[in-house]
């Protein structure tokens, strides 16, 4: 059994630009339930008498630091900002977040703490707008723990730790999964609704210090690496729209798939 007293969790937020002029910003939509997910299990085990922090880290320019603000405005207790001038790939933004949260851990303790020392990390499950879904698993592979993703559900025991999550399969089928912390989580949207910030956490976060950590351009990892240009998948087959009332398309429907031996 996993002995905490106090239980860290750290929160991977990323701001992302919500109108095609570029110029509003906001939290990324599938963070705002990783967050959401995270402060409700610090205020579970408040309520039980279990001490709890919740972090949250995101790397990006500078105007980056509204949307830890607004974190702190609904729950989270420390804030990292890693100020970068341009996007990055997958790999090279969980390297500098990993890079950044080793500088930070207490490094004092005998043994030493697994780097860094997170009992829980949650993530959205992707970003609204690279949408690859991959900064979560890498971060996890970097930091040596158990990761699962597309997660729907998370039940956390506040008397043994053991935690226990569904995850979305394929199909709208769902796993369950038993895991030991430290784990690595994205979440999926809808497990939650998150909350907007209250006014009494929003004067509070006046208060509340964001520790910045400035790379320069030579100091990033994969600093070589340029995206060359997107493309969209070359198409493999084609649909069919059926049109009309309801009994012809499912007349036509049905002549279909006769014609191709189904029924």
């Amino acid at each position: 059994m996993l002995i905490l007293e106090t239980m860290n969790v750290l929160v991977c937020i990323k701001q992302v630009v919500t109108t095609p002029d570029g110029n509003t910003f906001a939290m990324n939509r599938f963070d705002e339930y990783a967050l959401e997910e995270a402060v409700r299990i610090k205020e579970q085990l408040l309520d039980q008498g279990r001490e709890a922090v919740v972090d949250v880290v995101s790397l990006g320019r500078e105007k980056a630091q509204e949307i830890i603000k607004r974190a702190f405005g609904i729950g989270a207790d420390n804030g990292f900002h890693i100020v970068v001038e341009r996007d990055l790939s997958a790999a090279v933004t969980a390297e500098l977040i990993y890079r950044t949260l080793d500088q930070n851990r207490d490094k004092s303790q005998e043994p030493p703490p697994r780097p860094p020392a997170y009992d829980l990390v949650l993530t959205g499950m992707i970003s609204q707008d690279a949408m690859e879904g991959q900064t979560g698993p890498i971060l996890a592979e970097l930091m040596g723990i158990a990761c699962s993703t597309g997660v729907v559900k998370i039940c956390l025991d506040s008397k043994t730790f053991d935690l226990t999550v569904e995850r979305e399969l394929d199909r709208g089928d769902r796993e369950s999964l038993g895991i030991t912390l430290p784990v690595l989580l994205t979440v999926q949207a809808g497990i939650n609704i998150p909350r907007y910030p209250t006014l009494s956490n929003l004067l509070k976060a006046g208060t509340k210090k964001i520790t910045t950590v400035t790379v320069s351009p030579d100091k990033i990892p994969g600093a070589d690496q340029t995206v060359l240009r997107f493309m969209e998948p070359a198409k493999s087959r084609s649909g069919t729209i059926i049109r009309g009332t309801t009994a012809e398309k499912a007349g036509e429907l049905f002549s279909i798939l006769k014609k191709r031996g189904v029924l």
